[in-house]
């Protein structure tokens, strides 16, 4: 009888064991290179994880760690989540040459007149299964930060300017739009670096968004600034281990699901587009700065000079698909929500 009783107690012991285990959340590890200031950093990642957790009701949780602190190295946040380092991380396509080609479409000038606008094109082409190359990772989130405009150490007040300075170029297509401008491109020189690449003379300048000049403390390294350009967006998204989003739990997998995905996408670029503006409106009240507007002449002369750029992207492969084309359709389903 003692036996039976205790074996019942011990029995008790595990069920009660198994409720507790059970009742803990699944904790996820949410990482970042960029600075914790940053706007996707400061506010839309809280926003998401707040959303998420509140819809997940006490199954799931979301560490964030920004500003480099489980990984610096822009270079290595993808393969931190794909060996399970963290669970979803932040990651610029163009630091992986050649992995994800379909997003490389999204540098091509004079394409997109904001962040919003090229990310939710991305985002509907991701869901339309136009971006192959992303099938071993669950999407979180795409953005399209941009447009890019031009920064230097000294002026640039007419494309004329530009011929022989050295700017840096974070991919190929950049390096065939900084030829375009007569300039010579350099690669191999990470975000986090280039403010102190100006500074050594490494380099004369760089393409990169208005609110980035901040996080990147590139605004410190150029003061001659144009910005009435649109030369390109580049892709910031943001991947999951699809292991890890296989196991969780159902009540957590639908919070997720609830909120990652166009939710997300829309808030991380309209943030981001948010901080564009911001940061050009610092930029043009510093003395400090000089902004110089081509004129509408030169900007058509540029974008002319860049229209072939586009071709080698709009042609139909081997299964029929044009992707630019692609591009263009889903282009034109966004703006008109947008209106």
């Amino acid at each position: 009888m003692k036996k039976l009783f205790a074996l019942g107690i011990v029995a008790l012991s595990v069920v009660w064991s198994l409720q507790v285990i059970a009742a803990q959340p699944v904790t996820l590890k949410l990482a970042s290179f960029v600075s914790p200031k940053s706007i996707t950093n400061s506010a839309t990642i809280p926003a998401f994880i707040k959303a998420v957790e509140a819809a997940s009701e006490g199954t799931l949780k979301i560490e964030h760690y920004p500003g480099g602190t489980l990984g610096s190295s822009p270079k290595s946040q993808l393969k931190l989540v794909e060996d399970g380092v963290v669970d979803i991380a932040e990651v610029v396509a163009a630091y992986t040459p050649g992995r994800f080609p379909e997003l490389a479409l999204f540098e091509l000038p004079f394409e997109f007149s904001s962040s919003e606008e090229a990310g939710l094109t991305a985002w509907i082409m991701y869901e339309k299964g136009l971006m192959p190359s992303m099938s071993n990772l669950e999407m979180i989130g795409i953005a399209q930060v941009g447009p890019y405009t031009i920064h230097t150490r000294m002026d640039i007040s007419s494309p004329a300017k530009l011929k022989g300075l050295k700017l840096r170029a974070g991919g190929p297509i950049q390096g065939k739009i900084i030829e375009e401008l007569g300039a010579v491109p350099i690669g191999g020189i990470g975000a986090t670096k280039i403010a102190e690449a100006i500074s050594r003379r490494v380099l004369d300048g760089c393409l990169m968004d208005d609110g980035n000049l901040f996080n990147f403390r590139i605004a410190d390294a150029t003061k001659y600034h144009v910005l009435n350009v649109q030369l390109g967006n580049v892709a910031v998204f943001f991947p999951m281990n699809k292991a890890k989003y296989d196991s969780l739990p159902p009540k957590a997998k639908a919070a997720l699901d609830q909120y990652r995905g166009e939710w997300f996408t829309r808030l991380l670029n309209r943030n981001l587009d948010g901080q564009i503006i911001k940061g050009i409106e610092t930029i043009r009240k510093d003395s400090k700065h000089t902004v110089s507007e081509w004129s509408a002449a030169e900007v058509a002369q540029v974008k002319a000079s860049m229209a072939s750029i586009k071709n080698e992207w709009d042609v139909t492969d081997a299964k029929g698909v044009n992707l630019y084309q692609e591009m263009l359709k889903a282009r034109t389903a966004v703006q008109a929500k947008m209106k």
